[in-house]
């Protein structure tokens, strides 16, 4: 634990743990159970809740603010596998398997967490099966993320990987209309590390968007002016990729006749 880590405790996280995806539906005994194991921690803005190889017997539910989970390349390059908001659950994959690490979670703003023990969860999860089913579903969906990540990387070029990965954190911001500008807390240099591009390449994709009055670059932030604007770019974007690799009549009527 973090010297500068501030402990609160109060009868708030009891109405926050019912807010919960991972409790939806669960019984008022399982949400008072999950509240009674938990503690409210304090982080300030750019402080490490855990780094890669610290021992995992702690699982974190994200209350207020933001987090981003990162992994270091073999080149010692900072890889950046999501940026978190109020209500996900992190830390739980390493504390589970009982091993180090092997990710780091790092404070994007001053936030406040809900800690639970390893062997706390783990007996939670043996006295509602319900919980354990909800869990699974939500580190599948995890995987599933990433695995659309990483096809993004491999199939779609800088411009494209920018725009959608604005659109999905234009998706966890709140916001009262559907089409008011948001304000997304990233650096550049973290949106480039999300979309796995070098930081110059991912400021001419943002310029493109600023120019086309889409956005607007500010320090630590972007300013997303005009989100149905961009939305429309992107389904363009996709809707020319279909054309381009669709094969017309033609061409396969002249592969026909090349194999007979």
């Amino acid at each position: 634990m973090f010297p500068s880590t501030k402990v609160a405790y109060d009868s708030a996280k009891l109405c926050f743990t019912g807010r919960l995806d991972l409790l939806q539906g669960m019984s008022e005994d399982a949400i008072h159970s999950f509240a009674a194991m938990m503690r409210r921690t304090k982080r300030q803005r750019g402080e490490w809740v855990y780094v890669h190889g610290d021992r995992a017997d702690t699982i974190y539910v994200l209350q207020k603010g933001r987090m981003k989970i990162t992994a270091l390349s073999e080149d010692g390059h900072e890889l950046l596998h999501e940026m978190l908001g109020p209500g996900e659950i992190f830390g739980e994959t390493s504390s589970i398997l009982g091993i180090p690490r092997t990710t780091s979670a790092q404070a994007l703003e001053d936030s406040v967490l809900c800690e639970i023990r390893q062997k706390d969860f783990e007996s939670l999860l043996i006295a509602y099966p319900q919980l354990s089913l909800r869990l699974l579903k939500s580190v599948g969906l995890r995987l599933k993320k990433a695995e659309a990540q990483l096809m993004n990387v491999i199939c779609n070029d800088v411009s494209t990987r920018v725009r959608e990965a604005l659109i999905d954190l234009i998706a966890v911001e709140p916001r009262q209309q559907l089409d008011q500008p948001v304000r997304i807390k990233i650096t550049q240099q973290d949106l480039a590390n999300l979309i796995g591009a070098s930081r110059q390449k991912t400021w001419q994709a943002l310029k493109e968007l600023e120019v086309s009055n889409v956005l607007r670059l500010e320090y630590r932030s972007i300013l997303v002016m005009a989100p149905q604007k961009l939305r429309n770019a992107h389904l363009r974007s996709g809707l020319h990729h279909l054309v381009v690799v669709k094969p017309s009549r033609n061409r396969l009527d002249d592969q026909s006749q090349s194999a007979a």
